[in-house]
């Protein structure tokens, strides 16, 4: 816990997304894969092995991965070999990133906030607006930005993650809005996501949980809840299937473990033809 406290105080990051929990869930994750690491492999075997497929069959000028995180998800090494250049995209990288990254020529990193929103969401707050709550303007959507000139554009695990901070910021900060406003704000971000990843020419990998499960029990197998991660937004039902154990017990708490569904799509331009 000290170590988390020192990184998140010591690290840089621009003040609303630090307030909004950005910074703090990045280190936090970066924590948790460690402690998780041989319940999170197999995921990652996914995830990795569907990006390698899908950089089969297309130019190999530029991939840019959206969601770029921790690298995890995928081979830096893999893609800097394959692709004359790498653009990594995300709304932070920690040091320990930049000095990975750093090992590399061909690969750049891209700070960029995928929503639109994030930013815009945290003034609409703290300013005490009321009304319409903010969503991204159609010159974001528009411009593909990294994306434009790329062979292949990875969505690496981001889709569920984009409205949670500002989804939480405003239930926590704005609890007048009414429930079902608040999940049509995080719908919309997920489906501005989807229509900006459709708008590309270049081939789109997609990587997403689409359901949370709760289990409990003795034995780890009894259901006891399912969650939406998508807000009632539907995805192509092609794809490969497998489970990320994200949270084993006693990792939330001693009696639960969290599961998430996961789809993995190479091509999502043919999924949705």
């Amino acid at each position: 816990m000290l170590v988390e406290w020192f990184k998140h105080l010591t690290t840089p990051c621009p003040a609303p997304y630090k307030a909004m929990g950005y910074l703090k869930e990045l280190i936090s994750m970066e924590v948790r894969q460690k402690r998780c690491r041989e319940a999170w492999a197999p995921h990652f075997r996914e995830c990795r092995d569907l990006i390698d497929k899908a950089t089969e069959g297309i130019g190999h000028h530029k991939v840019t991965v959206l969601g770029s995180g921790l690298l995890l998800d995928f081979s830096l090494d893999l893609l800097a070999d394959t692709f004359d250049k790498v653009v990594l995209v995300d709304i932070l990288h920690l040091p320990v990133v930049q000095k990975r990254v750093r090992a590399f020529a061909n690969v750049e990193l891209f700070t960029n906030d995928h929503t639109g929103v994030a930013e815009a969401t945290w003034d609409h707050v703290q300013q005490g607006r009321t009304g319409a709550l903010p969503s991204a303007p159609p010159s974001h959507l528009a411009d593909t930005g990294p994306c434009g000139d790329s062979d292949l554009v990875v969505s690496a695990n981001l889709l569920t993650q984009l409205p949670l901070m500002p989804l939480g910021l405003l239930l926590e900060k704005a609890p007048t809005y009414p429930e079902d406003e608040a999940k049509a704000f995080a719908r919309r971000i997920v489906e501005d996501h989807l229509h900006f990843l459709s708008a590309l020419p270049s081939r789109v990998c997609l990587l997403t949980e689409t359901q949370r499960v709760i289990f409990g029990g003795p034995k780890g197998d009894e259901m006891i809840e399912e969650i939406d991660p998508l807000f009632g937004v539907s995805i192509p039902a092609s794809g490969r299937k497998w489970v990320w154990n994200i949270a084993p017990r006693p990792e939330i708490n001693p009696h639960i473990d969290l599961r998430y569904r996961m789809t993995g799509i190479i091509d999502l331009k043919a999924a949705t033809e």
